[in-house]
């Protein structure tokens, strides 16, 4: 029998019970049909302002085995389109996907689609030019309240919080227990091939679902976010040799203390760059 999917179920129960029972009824048969299980169920109703919705964005950015949510209908999350756009938007930008039970269309197909295009073009855009053009405002609030605010999380941590008043950094307990594990038996095998090939020969994957390579390791064991630094880099890209790809030339370096959970130990985290060091000068690690 083919596994369940899981999934987020969205339902916006109005005042009519009536039709709130109708609603629920659709939904049920329509995740039994596509053998769909619901993860996590989030609800509005006229008094609560989309938090149910805003809570289920949430999830679905820190949470990476759910890829699907399931809506009844458009009209029933709002009945402003633009809105129900920037909300399936966002879904996108998590690499998520709205499902409906029930189509609402527009009336015209070549229109239909230019939403669908719009909306897409949208979320490739803030996933991958937006951060940049913010990237400076990002990192000088970062130093101002210890809090990390732009890039990915390292494996381990996790964005909760839309906006930047509420954005925070928190744990993912079985990525912590990985990181840990990565640090400890580096110590033990005193080699990143050796780590390597442990991890991927027991089936560990990175967050996207890869085979570890060394420079993925090497790049957690050296990152000082995991001992609760906070650190930016200035660089200055340079041409050499007229060659297209530039070399950057470190300009500035700063280092704070974080407000975000530690999850390494000084003394383990140093261990550990004692080794690469010894390793990286005998080039035999």
């Amino acid at each position: 029998m083919k596994q369940k999917e899981k999934v987020y179920l969205y339902i916006f129960k109005t005042n009519n019970n009536e039709k709130n029972e109708k609603i629920k009824s659709e939904i049920n048969k329509y995740l039994k049909e596509f053998n769909f299980t619901v993860r996590k169920e989030f609800n509005d109703t006229t008094k609560t302002e989309e938090k149910g919705l805003i809570d289920m964005m949430n999830y679905a950015s820190i949470e990476d085995d759910v890829f699907k949510v399931v809506a009844h209908s458009r009209s029933n999350i709002s009945g402003d389109d633009i809105f129900v756009m920037w909300m399936e938007k966002e879904i996108i930008k998590n690499n998520a996907i709205i499902k409906y039970v029930k189509t609402e269309s527009l009336k015209n197909a070549e229109i239909e689609l230019l939403r669908e295009k719009v909306i897409g073009a949208f979320a490739r855009y803030e996933k991958s030019k937006l951060p940049n053009k913010l990237a400076a405002h990002r990192e000088y609030k970062s130093f101002e309240t210890g809090i990390k605010s732009s890039g990915n999380c390292p494996l381990g941590y996790r964005y909760f919080g839309k906006t930047s008043a509420d954005k925070l950094v928190i744990v993912v307990d079985r990525e912590v227990i990985m990181v840990k594990e990565i640090f400890d038996k580096y110590i033990e095998f005193r080699s990143l091939g050796k780590l390597m090939n442990y991890l991927n020969d027991k089936g560990t994957r990175t967050r996207r679902s890869k085979k570890f390579s060394r420079q993925a390791l090497y790049n957690i064991l050296t990152n000082k976010f995991y001992i609760g630094i906070l650190s930016y880099n200035q660089y200055k890209y340079i041409t050499v040799n007229n060659k297209k790809k530039k070399k950057p030339i470190l300009i500035e370096e700063r280092r704070i203390d974080g407000k975000h959970q530690k999850i390494i130990n000084v003394k383990i985290f140093e261990k550990v760059g004692k080794i690469l060091k010894s390793n990286n000068k005998h080039k035999n690690d």
